[in-house]
């Protein structure tokens, strides 16, 4: 079967699963993984393996990039040091405990092997993190520490995993040489994406049309991506700086009509790549056991419930003393950021989950010729990724809503919802009041010309009526509950799409009776279109 096919036959299990699932509380990702292992062993159809290269070249580039261009700067900014000590520190940490186990339990695999795996595991998946966070309120501040952690830690871990692998090929291994490549790599590709994300967004302002505008989008994570990769680094900081510096300093003055467009194809090929990745490493499955068929179960048992241990208690071990050591020994800290409940570091400890990142780079270890129990180390290498990957998925995943529910983190996320709801109404009504003063301005400097006054006239009344109605809401929030309030949201989010609905059907009405154009009808459909986006965005 063709590539081609293959890729089409997985968009549309994708479809199905999300078809099932979407309107669950369980995570569509997570099902995707259980439907791919499902399908990978169903007798007669050809085996699907995993292509490292297309993940790491093609599919990492562009989620990373989409997720930073959409991430809030200001956010990383006030959580730097958690999500530096996370994506930094935690990585080597990981990465070494990981490899004093095995190579405890497997002497014969060598320290630069065991290193490797441990470089591999290190980091959690922003994929799997950022789609689970989809059906769960999070704490605004948690998620923004796993989102700043998840983007930048695959940066810390494929550079380790780079010299560890060469120290397998090459059997030498110089500290120094490789702290001084690692910062080297970490300032150039920070230098690199400053000066590549302002070089495109001067282009990309000056491009008004949208479809140009998207061929641009599309391409700008793969040029932040490959050349550094292909110099030795890793791309994904670059990456992401790139991202940074477009979303925050160049998206706002692109023209409106290319925000729309540009938001629907990224949410869209990141959903698409998601699904994809997911099902892959279900597929995976399969393959993977034919390559350790030789080595014992018992022994299979032993090495993988080690290294899954290892990382999700290290993460315990490494998340709580950082997060309440500094502020101990740091007045400073402890007076700018208040000490945290345990449950907030337990949560960040339990969001550890691996993704399809790492099983790619352990695909991406050459065949080696010393054998482990009668296998390939790289087989048995990438047996035990496989089995962190998919305990930490469907243990930590699914297990997710349940834990934030007795942690009671469910009901502090429901609650900043809430005071965000608030503050969207707040910005909501300043906007309408600015508009409502440039209107009576604007009707003053009128003079002969009624058709104008008169329409005029129309939008002060409505933009009072607005003002009116905000400023009425905002004035009771205090004496509303939140499930009314979230009720009577619900309730004019209805109203707003049955007109919008009832409008639309007019309109085919009108373009099925041949009363309108095919032109009018594409333009007053497209602005149908936008207004429901905007009811129900």
């Amino acid at each position: 079967m063709d590539s081609i096919e293959i890729y089409l036959g997985l968009w549309g299990l994708s479809l199905l699963v999300g078809l099932v699932f979407n309107r669950t509380s369980i995570p569509v990702p997570l099902m995707l993984v259980i439907a791919g292992m499902i399908v990978g062993f169903i007798p007669g159809l050809p085996p699907v393996e995993l292509q490292p290269d297309l993940i790491l070249n093609v599919f990492l580039p562009l989620l990373v990039y989409g997720a930073s261009a959409n991430f809030s700067w200001t956010d990383v900014r006030h959580n730097l040091r958690p999500i530096i000590l996370l994506s930094i520190g935690h990585v080597f940490f990981i990465a070494v405990c990981v490899a004093i186990v095995i190579h405890w339990l497997l002497p014969s695999l060598g320290w630069p092997l065991s290193f490797v795996l441990g470089a591999i595991v290190a980091p959690p998946d922003d994929i799997a993190i950022l789609a689970i966070a989809d059906k769960i309120y999070f704490p605004s501040r948690v998620l923004t520490i796993l989102k700043g952690e998840s983007l930048l830690n695959d940066a810390t871990a494929l550079i380790l995993f780079r010299f560890s692998l060469a120290a397998v090929i090459t059997h030498q291994f110089a500290a120094v040489s490789a702290l001084s490549s690692f910062v080297l790599v970490i300032v150039g590709e920070t230098l690199y994406g400053i000066v590549l994300g302002n070089l495109l967004g001067q282009i990309r302002v000056r491009i008004k049309d949208p479809m140009l505008q998207m061929m641009a989008s599309l391409l700008t994570p793969f040029l932040a991506y490959l050349p550094p990769e292909k110099l030795g680094g890793c791309g994904v900081l670059a990456t992401v700086v790139t991202g940074f510096v477009i979303g925050h300093q160049y998206l706002e003055r692109l023209p409106p009509d290319v925000r729309l467009t540009s938001l629907s194809v990224w949410t869209t090929l990141g959903f698409a790549l998601q699904s994809i990745i997911f099902l892959m490493v279900g597929l995976n499955l399969e393959l993977t056991l034919e390559g350790i068929a030789s080595i014992p179960g018992l022994a299979l048992l032993k090495y993988s419930s080690a290294v899954v241990l290892t990382i999700i208690l290290g993460r315990f071990a490494w998340v709580f003393p950082s997060a309440y050591l500094p502020r101990h020994f740091f007045p400073s800290i402890r007076k700018r950021e208040p000490t945290p409940p345990w449950q907030q570091p337990f949560l960040v400890s339990w969001s550890g989950m691996r993704g399809v990142i790492s099983l790619a780079a352990a695909l991406a270890i050459p065949q080696l010729p010393a054998m482990t129990s009668g296998a390939n180390p790289k087989d048995l290498l990438v047996f035990l990724v496989f089995t962190v990957i998919i305990v930490t998925l469907l243990l930590q995943g699914l297990s997710l809503p349940w834990l934030m529910k007795k942690l009671g983190l469910h009901c502090l996320g429901q609650r900043e919802k809430y005071r965000e709801h608030l503050s969207e109404l707040t910005a909501r009504l300043l906007i309408s009041k600015a508009s409502l003063r440039w209107l009576l301005q604007y009707k003053k400097t009128l003079k002969n010309k009624p058709l104008l006054i008169e329409k005029v006239e129309l939008r002060l009344q409505e933009y009072k009526i607005r003002c009116r109605r905000l400023s009425n809401v905002l004035n009771d929030h205090h004496r509303m509950e939140m499930h009314d309030d979230e009720e009577e949201q619900q309730e004019s989010q209805f109203l707003s799409a049955q007109i919008n609905e009832l409008e639309r059907a007019e309109l085919l009405r009108l373009w099925h009776a041949n009363k309108i154009s095919h032109s009018i009808r594409s333009k007053l459909l497209q602005q149908l279109d936008h207004r429901f986006q905007h009811i129900t965005g």
